[in-house]
């Protein structure tokens, strides 16, 4: 089953992690389709993440606010040291 939008969050905690969240994004996202996900900056294996996803995707960082304003809204942790991220395929 193929699918046209994935939402996640806070789902890198190591390399490995990284790896298998850019393997189930390609395997179910279908062309065209996007990515939406809150990244903790702070976590290892972030990065190799985010390089995976660039050679299909292009990011576009949403701004976290902290009050209901323009912008992504993140409670809990305030959005310190997290990133909402969109991710669109290149295809289109």
């Amino acid at each position: 089953m193929m699918v046209d939008t994935i939402i996640f969050a806070d789902c890198i905690c190591n390399e490995e992690c990284a790896v298998a969240l850019n393997q189930t994004i390609q395997s179910l996202l279908r062309s065209g389709g996007c990515v939406v996900g809150v990244l903790p900056d702070f976590r290892v294996g972030v990065d190799i993440f985010e390089r995976l996803m660039k050679e299909r995707y292009t990011p576009i960082e949403i701004p976290i606010v902290n009050e209901k304003a323009d912008g992504f809204v993140c409670n809990g942790g305030r959005g310190k040291d997290y990133r909402l991220v969109l991710w669109k395929d290149k295809k289109t």
